[in-house]
């Protein structure tokens, strides 16, 4: 992954549910027993499938699991890199550890009595990887990293146990500025406070990876350091950054196994790129989407690969954020998944052979059979961007650009610094604003289906509209939502109740204006249709109602009657 050739890199990403489990004792997962045959399987498919990058989230793979691996040779191959986030462990616990292994790899970390000793547990992530020995042997290093930050909760309950590092390593490619580092949940705080230059020297032709088991991943504190990197230049901020969390709806239990906090939380794991390298065409979006990840783009100017909130095992393929080779071969496509693991609880381990995970659209759309009924011919696609792109047609909620559709520019797909997720097609994100969004979002379409049903004295320009037209969405016509019953092309927006007037003046031309640009024989065909005191009204649309050229550039008064 250091080497800055045009090779993509096979990483494995584990995103682990709970329940877990923390005390004075021990921070890790509550059923240690699962941990560990999720842990070890986790490692054989990383071992089969040749992963050069293999990441496990901050407190999840116990020390014994750890051990067992490298014992039975479950280790990273040459130029690889795996960052297995481990649970908790004692100053005696990391000694006992490093007895076991000696025999077989270099344990290397920063010095032990270097650190404060009122505390007595270390947050640890394991960097694994090849070196050759002086000798030119292979030799396996365990490059051991401790987190130098604590979480913050109600209780301040990391703080006080947490025995603090001093030391983030960087890695270095031998040929070429390529680097990588690795930050533990709340390091990302002192991360935040570097000034702009070394915060560079993290984020520049870099993948920084940062594991968590973090209840609020998109708190702004959390992500201040991936604020100030995305509102840096680009060209000095040319990084990958994977955000690796647990799975949502972690419960935290006491000893007993009763649950005593539950977080509610979002995943939130997600890859990051700049802008400049990931696909925004449906060609890449759509199998990543089966797969379990979802495009988003950023308003920071990055996109954003959001992994379904789901436990699972993630495999993709990376380019390189740089390459020294022919231009032609350069891949700017981004991440692309090639398969999502699924645990099996009756055979113990990792299946890939499993179908595309739920995304709460379903159940969204099931909620409102009406909805459903609407978007009936745009669902048989299987296409979720098409369903991104009619509902915001149908709305209204377009910018007035020739490729309004593309998916970085649907108002659906971006995410602001919140990174509240407002993808309609992918309803994970249960905070208020996303639900908000989503049920406002879905309403427009359900009204004009339900006109075109029950209304029959459409304006003389769509006249034509019957009980047999449909709801559709194509690239062929981009700019319609609607499709008669003779396959006339027909574009209705739905602006809801009581509109401004200048929200429907402004609308009417953007509108009037997108469909000329486009021309053919369909330019005419759409109306903005509201609603006002419960009746349906038809905006007037004054730049469709001249009487100077009627046949050359705007409609003629007589055949298309402003309402």
């Amino acid at each position: 992954m250091l080497r800055p050739d045009e090779r993509r890199y096979t990483t494995l990403l584990m995103q682990p549910d709970g329940p877990i489990f923390a005390s004075k004792e021990r921070i890790g997962a509550f059923d240690q027993t699962k941990a560990k045959i999720k842990g070890k399987k986790f490692l054989e498919t990383a071992n089969e499938r040749g992963a050069t990058l293999a990441i496990t989230p901050e407190y999840f793979l116990p020390w014994d699991t750890l051990s067992e691996g490298i014992a039975g040779g479950l280790v990273p191959s040459d130029n690889a890199l795996w960052v297995l986030g481990t649970e908790s462990i004692t100053q005696e616990g990391l000694e006992s550890f490093k007895q076991q292994v000696s025999d077989l790899c270099i344990i290397i970390h920063e010095p032990l009595e270097d650190l404060p000793r009122d505390r007595h547990l270390l947050g640890t992530v394991a960097l694994l990887f090849q070196t050759t020995h002086i000798d030119g042997t292979k030799k396996l290093i365990i490059l051991i990293q401790f987190k130098t930050y604590p979480s913050r909760d109600d209780l301040f309950f990391e703080e006080s146990v947490l025995r603090r590092g001093s030391v983030v390593y960087q890695f270095k490619g031998i040929n070429g500025p390529l680097t990588a580092a690795v930050i533990i949940c709340a390091d990302a705080f002192a991360l935040a406070e570097l000034d702009p230059q070394s915060l560079s020297d993290f984020s520049n032709q870099s993948t920084l990876i940062h594991i968590q088991l973090n209840p609020d991943p998109r708190n702004s504190a959390f992500r201040r350091y991936r604020t100030a990197t995305f509102g840096t230049d680009p060209r000095v901020t040319n990084c990958h950054i994977v955000c690796l969390n647990w799975a949502q709806s972690i419960v935290q239990c006491d000893e007993q196994g009763n649950g005593i906090h539950d977080w509610q939380n979002i995943a939130g794991s997600t890859w990051y790129c700049p802008a400049d390298s990931c696909s925004y065409k449906d060609e890449v979006i759509l199998p990543n989407h089966k797969l379990g990840l979802y495009y988003a783009y950023m308003k920071e100017r990055r996109h954003a690969l959001l992994f379904h909130y789901d436990e699972a095992v993630f495999e993709i393929l990376v380019p390189k954020i740089l390459s020294f080779g022919n231009a032609v071969v350069a891949n700017r496509n981004g991440p692309v998944a090639v398969s999502r693991y699924e645990w099996k609880e009756d055979i113990n381990t990792w299946k890939n052979d499993v179908p595309p995970p739920e995304t709460g659209f379903d159940n969204l759309i099931d909620k409102t059979p009406d909805t459903r009924l609407a978007l009936t011919h745009v669902l048989s696609e299987n296409n979720a961007m098409n369903i991104e792109r009619v509902l915001a047609l149908s709305a209204g909620a377009i910018p007035g650009v020739d490729d309004w559709y593309i998916a970085k520019n649907i108002d659906s797909c971006q995410i602001e610094k919140d990174e509240i997720i407002n993808r309609v097609t992918v309803a994970q994100d249960n905070s208020e604003p996303a639900t908000n969004f989503r049920d406002m979002r879905l309403k427009p379409v359900t009204h004009i289906h339900h006109e075109l049903i029950n209304y029959e004295k459409w304006p003389p320009q769509v006249s034509d509209i019957d009980k047999g037209s449909t709801i559709n969405w194509s690239k062929r016509s981009p700019n319609f939502n609607v499709l008669t019953s003779d396959k006339k092309p027909t574009l209705i927006v739905y602006l809801g109740d009581s509109p401004s007037a200048d929200e429907l003046s402004k609308k009417g031309d953007m509108f009037y204006h997108l469909l000329r640009k486009e021309g053919g024989p369909h330019q005419n065909r759409f109306c903005l249709i509201y609603r006002k005191y419960g009746e349906i009204k038809f905006a007037s649309i004054p730049t469709m109602t001249r009487i100077d050229n009627p046949i050359e550039d705007q409609t003629d008064i007589t055949s298309v009657t402003p309402f």
